[in-house]
């Protein structure tokens, strides 16, 4: 090795190396966290768990609301208590809306819902959906005990509210036990409109925002025969996107939700 030739010491080879990070770093910085250089931070959507009853309802509210609070994914639509259960096992949820205030209330108690965010945001009502090839035989809930009655789909009352308020409708009308062997339990309460309108039912008991536009038959159930329809929402605690979730909350509860949701059969719970 010549005279000339000094040799680097070890601190100054750190610093060399340290160098190109240290740059690579604050670029990535400018550039958004490492991504791609101009492109803004990816904003996470926000989910929706929905009770079956809303399918025709929640995406026009969904339409309405846009994307002014960032992007909302494609809601799940699901049978309450399996909402639930999928909540309870750690399903990515930010806002559960169920198809009664038991529900919500329950995973409030388990701290699986944020305390004080359940709340009702409108009631809903039984109706009776009888396919085309039996609607001269079927005018009320009590015809359903006619021969040409043979399959009457409900929700099933273990899972879905609306099908516990079928039953609970059937049995104080006296018609339980003469027609406990006719009903087909369905997974949703949008699984028994289906089963009508496909023809593998003759009649199904529903929810009234679903049969809007039907091809079957609509016959009005009493209300006095099942408890009131009160629909209750919860913010889920494990969401990372509360205060979204407590706007959407919101809009739902405020004046425009509460116009669109009656426009789809839905009331006040107030009322």
């Amino acid at each position: 090795m010549s005279r000339g030739t000094r040799l680097a010491s070890p601190r100054s080879l750190v610093d060399r190396t340290r160098l190109p990070l240290v740059l690579c770093v604050a670029l990535g910085l400018l550039c958004g966290c490492g991504g791609e250089p101009g492109r803004a931070p990816v904003v996470e959507p926000l989910r929706i768990a929905s009770a079956a009853d809303l399918q025709h309802v929640l995406p026009k509210l969904l339409e309405a609301y846009g994307d002014r609070d960032g992007p909302v994914a494609p809601p799940t639509f699901g049978a309450s208590g399996q909402l639930a259960e999928q909540i309870r096992g750690g399903a990515p949820f930010d806002v559960f809306l169920s198809a009664d205030m038991i529900l919500p209330g329950a995973l409030e108690t388990e701290g699986l819902v944020v305390a004080g965010s359940v709340t009702p945001y409108a009631r809903g009502s039984l109706m009776l959906l009888v396919h085309p090839d039996v609607a001269a035989e079927v005018a009320s809930i009590s015809d359903l005990t006619k021969p040409a009655v043979r399959k009457i789909a409900i929700a099933n009352p273990q899972v879905a509210p609306y099908g516990k308020a079928a039953r609970d409708a059937l049995e104080s009308a006296g018609l339980w036990t003469t027609l406990e062997a006719r009903i087909v339990p369905a997974g949703s309460v949008s699984q028994a409109f289906l089963h009508v309108e496909e023809g593998n039912a003759d009649a199904a008991l529903v929810s009234r925002s679903l049969v809007a536009g039907a091809a079957s038959r609509i016959v009005e159930i009493d209300p006095a025969l099942y408890p009131p329809r009160i629909q209750g929402l919860g913010i889920v605690s494990r969401s990372g996107k509360l205060d979204r979730a407590r706007r959407f909350v919101d809009f739902i509860k405020g004046v425009d939700g509460g116009r669109i949701l009656g426009d789809h059969g839905f009331t006040s719970p107030g009322d």
